[in-house]
C-alpha cells in the first residue's frame, strides 16, 4: 500500500499509474514499482497583527504559492524523466537531463486506486500543472532494495474522482 501525503492528510491508496509526457498518447506510463506520491502546498505569508484571523486586511506579505511534489520507485525510472519528450513544440525536451537543466512537464498525472467514504471503488486523478522535476536520487529502502526518488514543484496540483 502507498501513502499519499498532504500537508499531514495522508489517503492510502494504490498507486496504478504514472503518465509523464506532453500529452495522453505521447510519453511514457509507468505502471510498476510505483511506492508513493507526496505533495504540499507552500504558501508562506506573515500577518499584520496576530492572533486574529488571517485574511486580506490582517496579511503583510503573500507570495504566490506552489507545491512540491515526490514520487518514490522500486527501480529507476530515468525512462520517464531523462528519455521522454515532455513539451511539444520543441521535441527533444526532456523533465531532466544530465547538466542538471530541467523543462517543464506538460502532462503529467498520477492515478491512484481509492474507496469514498461508503467502500465504493474510485480512481483518483492527480494532475501536476506546469511540473518541473528538480532532483532525483537513490535510496536504500527498509528492505534494503534501492528506492529511487524524483522530487520537484509544480504551480498546481489537483485531483479529480472518478
Amino acid at each position: 500500500m502507498s501513502l499519499t501525503e498532504v500537508k499531514t492528510d495522508k489517503v492510502p491508496g494504490r498507486i496504478s499509474n504514472v503518465h509523464i509526457g506532453y500529452d495522453s498518447t505521447h510519453g511514457v506510463n509507468i505502471s510498476k514499482g510505483i511506492l508513493s506520491f507526496e505533495y504540499r502546498r507552500i504558501h508562506d505569508a506573515t500577518r499584520n497583527k496576530p492572533p486574529t484571523a488571517a485574511t486580506s486586511a490582517t496579511i503583510n506579505l503573500q507570495q504566490p504559492s506552489f507545491f512540491e511534489w515526490k514520487l518514490r520507485f522500486l527501480s529507476d525510472c530515468r525512462i520517464a524523466f531523462f528519455v521522454t519528450d515532455v513539451q511539444v513544440a520543441a521535441g527533444n525536451q526532456y523533465a531532466l537531463v544530465d547538466n542538471g537543466f530541467s523543462n517543464k512537464i506538460e502532462y503529467f498525472k498520477v492515478i491512484m486506486a481509492i474507496e469514498d467514504g461508503f467502500g465504493t471503488p474510485k480512481t483518483r486523478t492527480y494532475t501536476i500543472t506546469n511540473g518541473y522535476c528538480l532532483r532525483n536520487n537513490a535510496v536504500i529502502g527498509e528492505d534494503r532494495d534501492a528506492v529511487y526518488e524524483y522530487e520537484g514543484e509544480a504551480e498546481y496540483i489537483s485531483y479529480s474522482d472518478a
